[in-house]
């Protein structure tokens, strides 16, 4: 039974054995012999069997039995199940070829007693008449079907089993190829937005790379321009320093006269042009640190605008507990430690019904600007807000659900607080999920180029 038959062939053999008529899809086959008596049943189903085995070995099988009301006949069948394939139906419209003069005609007259044809000789045995033991033949077609209360028409039935012709389902094959196509066009579509959006990304992140590389850059510029800011500022206070003690120097000279008018003002011009020097130094100093200053502030907002498109680029990523680099709703509740909490609380009483309701509670809640569960404290020597644990709100909270519950709001309270004080509005951030903190645009960048590198090589594969 080759699985390569050209649909030509099939459908050759098709009306040759069946001159058009309709076969029972998927394709079927029918073996049947007849028995005298009960004893003999055992041995008409292993006769049934033999001959399956002998020629198409491996085909499915199911065994069906058929008694004959009166003149104590049992009819025996055996259904081979060749399936939907091309490869099938050929072993189907081979039947014939293998039992000759021994098919569904013949059959139907040996039942109606006319006996069995002299070519019937399939499972014969010594001794026994032409009415009994020949084994019969032949593809399961439109009539098999409908066999009115026949046990194989019954079988056919239940088993979903259709009158078709080779062109009905070769126009099948056709529609669900066409389909196929249109799927695959579809995926390859889309295939094609995908590696659009990566590279769309991919580019960004290169910007966001750049812009990174040159912030740092001038940040490193801004600290040496500082500390000749801070050298030069010294040197004015030298140069301060020493034109009071020429001044000083003067008087002295001045009433000792030790010294000519022309070296005093000689010293005094000497004075005032290195501090002019040094004033207009710092003076041009001044002027490029503004300027490093404005530089630096519109790259930090190009830095934030292509943190914002990597952003918009990974929101959509599914965040599985795998990830590594993701999109974090900051001031979003986590919503684990409501469904433990409601379990253990209201386990008999609708816990996620309770969960739902209280984590919808207290995201509500949150964004509620009359509550305030914040105090100040000093962090090097700065002041910063923190959650008040001792909020009467939060207090009573951790006594109904527990420490985790409570914990999970006041975590995105502080994160509201952070990124939204005054809208208390959850806010996407690039999150590194791994580590529990903010990622960095670099982390980022490069954590989309790894990725678009599997991708290209399962692609490849």
């Amino acid at each position: 039974m080759s699985s390569d038959v050209t649909m030509a062939d099939a459908e050759a053999e098709t009306h040759n054995a069946g001159g058009g008529e309709l076969l029972v899809w998927p394709w079927t086959g029918i073996l049947a012999t007849t028995t005298d008596d009960d004893d003999a049943t055992a041995d008409a189903a292993s006769t049934l069997a033999f001959h399956a085995h002998q020629h198409f070995a491996g085909v499915p099988t199911t065994a069906l039995q058929e008694a004959t009301a009166g003149d104590g006949h049992h009819h025996h069948f055996l259904v081979l199940h060749f399936g939907k394939s091309w490869a099938g139906l050929r072993d189907a419209m081979s039947l014939p070829g293998r039992f000759p003069g021994a098919g569904r005609r013949e059959w139907r007259r040996r039942r109606r007693g006319e006996g069995a044809t002299a070519c019937a000789v399939y499972g014969w045995l010594a001794g026994e008449d032409a009415t009994s033991g020949a084994v019969y033949g032949w593809p399961a077609g439109e009539d098999d079907l409908h066999d009115g209360d026949g046990v194989v028409g019954r079988f056919l039935r239940d088993a979903g089993g259709a009158a078709r012709s080779t062109e009905d389902v070769e126009r099948d094959e056709g529609r669900v190829a066409a389909k196929l196509a249109a799927i695959a066009g579809e995926h390859e579509r889309r295939a094609v937005f995908l590696e659009r959006k990566c590279e769309e990304m991919a580019g960004a992140a290169q910007n966001a790379e750049a812009g990174n590389t040159s912030l740092h850059d001038e940040l490193k510029d801004m600290e040496a321009i500082y500390a000749k800011l801070n050298q030069l500022e010294k040197q004015l206070e030298q140069r301060q320093s020493l034109e009071s003690i020429i001044r000083q120097m003067n008087m002295n000279l001045q009433a000792g006269g030790s010294l000519r008018k022309e070296d005093h003002e000689h010293i005094y011009s000497i004075m005032i042009c290195l501090r002019t020097i040094v004033d207009e130094e710092k003076e041009m100093l001044v002027d490029s640190c503004a300027e490093i200053m404005k530089r630096l502030r519109t790259n930090s907002d190009e830095l934030e605008e292509y943190r914002q498109e990597l952003i918009k680029g990974v929101e959509n990523m599914t965040i599985t507990a795998s990830t590594i680099i993701g999109i974090k709703r900051m001031g979003e509740l986590d919503e684990r430690p409501f469904h433990l909490a409601c379990k253990r609380k209201h386990r008999e009483d609708d816990p996620r019904g309770k969960a739902a309701m209280l984590i919808s509670y207290w995201q509500e809640e949150l964004k509620n600007p009359s509550w305030h569960p914040f105090k100040i404290i000093q962090v090097d020597g700065e002041d910063k807000g923190v959650v008040d644990e001792d909020d009467p709100k939060l207090r009573q909270l951790c006594k109904d659900y527990g420490d985790s519950v409570c914990n999970a709001v006041k975590a995105a309270m502080a994160e509201l607080n952070e990124y939204n004080p005054r809208g208390r509005h959850t806010m996407n951030e690039l999150w590194n999920f791994r580590e529990g903190r903010k990622a960095t645009t670099k982390e980022v960048v490069k954590y989309i180029s790894d990725q678009l590198k599997t991708n290209s090589s399962q692609s490849d594969n």
